[in-house]
């Protein structure tokens, strides 16, 4: 890769011994594999994130710049143990064998629970560095600690953290964005997250906070700090400047896009968005490499300096011949890490966990029945009729398989409003459904919650849809809004899922009963125009009598 060997100094420590690989020796080849094995089901339970979570989709990279960093530390490896610790020590790696089990088990009802995520990845690196201890005690286990470690950003950010500091970078983002505007000759006026710049208002939307390339610019620093070797204060001030460097390229994204949407138009806007996004990444991606190689080059001239000082301090000093060094010898073999016992117990822990997460779960699924198939048929012909998008934000919380929205006028001429949306089974856990709920998101876009009015079920050819029901106020406007959240397959004859701040308690009860997500939907449907709540539940149930049937069924 680009910029090694730029210095005219050696900047890393010489070994000690002239290092060979090690050779192929068929029990390191075993347990080798058992820690891959380990790993690989680590990224099996933690890479649904990647997928759904645009924030995240860098984690893709992780373990392969991880690799990469391993094979780096291992050519400077230090000399390894020449023998195996006390065999009391194998109960460590016991022990972390055996924890694999409640984890696994507790994640397939909550794969989105980031708490045993971490768990689940520090169990990971732990059984790593018993390897790595076994085989060079804590010399190794220091030396190759950043890689293990490394894998670490791949993991979402707790969510309050992760909340903060996008709800702070947005008005940060607004207020900054509409000031450089007003300098540059262009008044704009910055109110929440909207810059007005004459008629024309922009939402500077979560998604554009920033916070995506500051995550991303936040793993590149680790990883650049770590490729050139740098010394922690050079990493601490590579991974501030990643910060101004995300920040300041982000202030240029919203600028550029607040002044396209006032100028020329939203449409313009909307067609330069995602380029403007993409370029903004790879110029931040190239602003800390080049800073990098800055600190790198600024390291190497430090270095010469006090090579040059010390020459001339040797040169001043008697001269005294120095005794021969002798000759280079390769390293002895590390020890294998695990005997073969138990590496067998692994392979044997690991599967039999796989195994007892499945029985347990089928076990209390055995007697429920088939879930219903049932499919949305939007009134593309309606008048007023258009197909809407949920922000990024929302599909980044949601982390939804299918999720759809659209609005249109009725034949009573009334604003029909409805959003669908829906997980597949082990998507996430079945928590997650609550999380968008309208007493939570409508008090957010300038409506007042009124009243809420009971429950309401509406009839249609494939199933009942148990709504929970509102009315806000818009104004002067009456807004009846209808939530349902449905189980694919109940778990019990009237079972709900209803809104709620998801507690620990509840997600361990949740696995004690062998609940996990077996698929999910919502509906959610807000009307404007009804005077009277019995008019606008007949409305409703008009209208979903027509939209909702079952899978395969003949549109009408």
């Amino acid at each position: 890769m680009c910029g090694k060997g730029i210095s005219p100094v050696v900047l890393r420590s010489q070994p000690k011994h002239r290092m060979k690989s090690l050779p192929i020796r068929p029990f390191l080849l075993v347990n080798l594999s058992l820690i891959a094995l380990f790993w690989l089901l680590l990224f099996i339970r933690i890479h649904t994130e990647w997928i759904v979570n645009d924030l995240y989709a860098y984690g893709w990279a992780v373990p392969f710049l991880a690799a990469y960093l391993f094979a780096e530390r291992w050519r400077d490896r230090p000399a390894p143990a020449t023998d195996r610790p006390h065999p009391l020590w194998l109960v460590i790696p016991v022990l972390l064998l055996l924890a694999y089990l409640p984890l696994r088990i507790v994640n397939e009802a909550n794969p989105d629970w980031v708490k045993v995520n971490v768990y689940l990845t520090a169990l990971t690196a732990s059984f790593s560095f018993a390897a790595l201890f076994a085989m060079g005690r804590h010399r190794w286990v220091w030396h190759f600690a950043f890689p293990i470690l490394f894998v670490f950003t791949a993991l979402p950010w707790p969510v309050a953290v992760e909340e903060n500091i996008v709800q702070t970078l947005t008005r940060w983002n607004t207020l900054v964005s509409a000031d450089t505007l007003t300098l540059c000759g262009i008044p704009a006026i910055n109110q929440g997250n909207l810059i007005q710049i004459g008629e024309t208002w922009v939402n500077v939307a979560e998604a554009c906070s920033g916070i995506r390339s500051l995550q991303t610019s936040f793993m590149m620093s680790l990883f650049l700090g770590e490729f050139y070797r740098m010394g922690p204060f050079l990493r601490l001030l590579l991974v501030g400047s990643s910060f101004v460097v995300a920040f300041v390229l982000n202030i240029g994204r919203t600028t550029t896009l607040t002044y396209l949407a006032g100028t020329r138009g939203n449409d313009v806007m909307e067609k330069w968005h995602d380029h403007i996004g993409t370029a903004v990444m790879v110029l931040c991606l190239a602003g800390l490499w080049f800073l990098a190689l800055g600190f790198d080059k600024l390291r190497a001239k430090l270095a010469s300096l006090d090579a040059a000082e010390d020459a001339a301090t040797a040169t001043a000093a008697p001269k005294i011949a120095p005794p021969p060094s002798p000759p280079a010898s390769p390293l002895p073999l590390a020890p294998i890490p695990f005997p073969i016992a138990l590496v067998a117990f692994g392979f044997i822990a690991l599967a039999t966990a796989e195994i007892a997460t499945e029985a347990w779960y089928r076990h209390h699924e055995a007697q429920l029945p088939p879930p219903k198939e049932w499919a949305i048929h939007w009134p593309k012909n309606a008048d007023s009729f258009k197909m809407g998008e949920f922000p990024e934000r929302t599909r980044a919380i949601l982390k939804y398989n299918e999720g759809e929205t659209a609005s249109w006028t009725t034949p009573e001429g009334y604003s029909f409003q409805m959003y669908y949306v829906r997980w597949y089974p082990g998507r996430v856990s079945k928590f997650l459904s609550g999380a968008h709920h309208p007493t939570v998101c409508l008090p957010a876009t300038g409506l007042k919650l009124k009243s809420e009015t009971g429950p309401f079920s509406a009839h249609t050819p494939a199933l009942d849809v148990p709504f929970s029901t509102y009315i806000f106020e818009a104004g002067p406007r009456t807004v009846y809004v209808y939530h349902a959240i449905m189980e694919d397959i109940p778990l019990s004859a009237n079972e709900t899922v209803g809104y709620t701040f998801v507690k620990t308690e509840e997600r361990i009860d949740s696995v004690l009963r062998g609940q996990r997500n077996l698929g999910q939907r919502v509906i959610g449907i807000s009307l404007s125009g009804p005077y009277a709540r019995d008019e606008a539940e007949a409305i409703i149930q008009k209208t979903l009598s027509q939209l909702i049937r079952p899978l395969n069924a003949p549109q009408s």
